[in-house]
């Protein structure tokens, strides 16, 4: 088993989430470093032109970033509920710097759930096969996941940067 160290049981929980709560039609806007901080999880349907899906992720991804600059300004009254809401994402007594630096990070991710989970099925023409050939070279059976992660298991897998294939 490879080591799972406690500092990285956020980032394991958000890509639990990733890959089990949120189609590719859906993602979470987040915080970019502290991975347990989520602010929301938004649609972004297929059926959207690419320019209005970049819209609704960039309007998601803006509203959190003027909230966590106002909030970084010192802000702490007169807060709307959303504003509180994120606010109490952070630990108490947050610093304004951190709320700054946050409003810097906050990024995007699309779901993965669907792939997912077509990517389970697909597996079992392959995962026999990849654990076999593992096994014959002395390497750790752990690696036979990294298809499903970086292909789900698609053959014909193609990525922006031209890696293809599982």
């Amino acid at each position: 088993k490879f080591p799972r160290p406690k500092s990285l049981e956020p980032a394991v929980a958000f890509w639990t989430r990733v890959y089990t709560e949120a189609s590719t039609e859906q993602g979470f806007i987040h915080d970019n470093w502290e991975m347990d901080v989520v602010y929301a999880k938004i649609d972004v349907p297929r059926g959207l032109s690419t320019r209005e899906r970049r819209a609704r992720i960039d309007g998601g991804i803006d509203t959190y970033r003027k909230i966590l600059t106002k909030l970084g300004s010192g802000a702490r009254s007169n807060l709307s509920r959303e504003e509180q809401r994120v606010l109490a994402l952070w630990p108490e007594g947050v610093s304004n710097a951190e709320l700054k630096r946050a409003a810097e990070r906050v990024r995007f991710q699309l779901g993965q759930a669907d792939r997912y989970r077509a990517g389970l099925a697909r597996s079992g023409i392959w995962k026999p096969y990849i654990l076999r050939v593992l096994e014959e070279r002395g390497l750790p059976l752990e690696l036979a996941a990294l298809p499903h992660v970086e292909s789900s298991f698609d053959p014909t897998a193609y990525s922006k940067v031209g890696a293809a294939g599982m």
